[in-house]
């Protein structure tokens, strides 16, 4: 799983750089081609002194480049940007939201944990530094066996979500009362798992 976790991050990677690289090349065409059309044009016209040559060059050049950089890069950093701020207060939301709520634990595509809400940590025992980067096996009570577990993720896998009764240990290793746990796959646009999201109703 983590290989394929890792083609999927190195994948934009590329794809970003192929982008930039067209972008450069779109613009170094446009530059090329506008500056060619100028010439042209500044050999019709009747000869200038070089202060008026120049400005005129320049003043060309502008005209034709800014259509070419405002499609290109202005507009889409305009959005870029409004998008940023949505997602900001998207975010912001959101952790309000995962605090005030039941506690949970948030993992990566490969069941990593990245962070948890502090009703878990205080329900687990355990310290946010503690737990992230690890499996949330780390919890387990020695009451369910392997099949209970393959279950749970041949689910996960078929439906995005699984529920049902589980009991976990806590840091002292004591193991606490039994409590309903959701897992859900969280996808991206093209239907692959990024995150999963385990809500713990005690």
């Amino acid at each position: 799983m983590s290989d394929l976790s890792s083609a999927q991050r190195t994948k934009p990677k590329k794809d970003t750089i192929q982008s930039v690289k067209r972008l450069l090349l779109i613009l170094i065409g446009a530059v090329f081609v506008s500056e060619a059309l100028v010439m042209e044009v500044m050999r019709l016209l009747p000869s200038m002194s070089r202060v008026g040559n120049t400005l005129l060059d320049a003043t060309l050049l502008s005209l034709l480049l800014f259509p070419f950089f405002y499609l290109l890069i202005f507009r889409p950093l305009i959005r870029r940007i409004a998008e940023s701020k949505l997602i900001e207060d998207d975010l912001r939301i959101a952790a309000v939201a995962f605090e005030i709520k039941d506690p949970c634990v948030i993992t990566d595509a490969d069941a990593n944990i990245i962070r948890a809400n502090q009703k878990f940590l205080a329900k687990s025992g355990y310290s946010m530094e503690e737990i992230v980067g690890k499996n949330p096996r780390i919890f387990k009570s020695g009451l369910h066996d392997q099949q209970f577990y393959e279950q749970m993720w041949r689910r996960i896998e078929e439906r995005g979500s699984w529920c049902n009764e589980i009991r976990i240990k806590n840091k002292d290793g004591r193991i606490l009362h039994p409590f309903w746990l959701t897992i859900t796959a969280i996808k991206d646009e093209q239907q692959k798992t990024t995150h999963y999201i385990g809500i713990y109703n005690f």
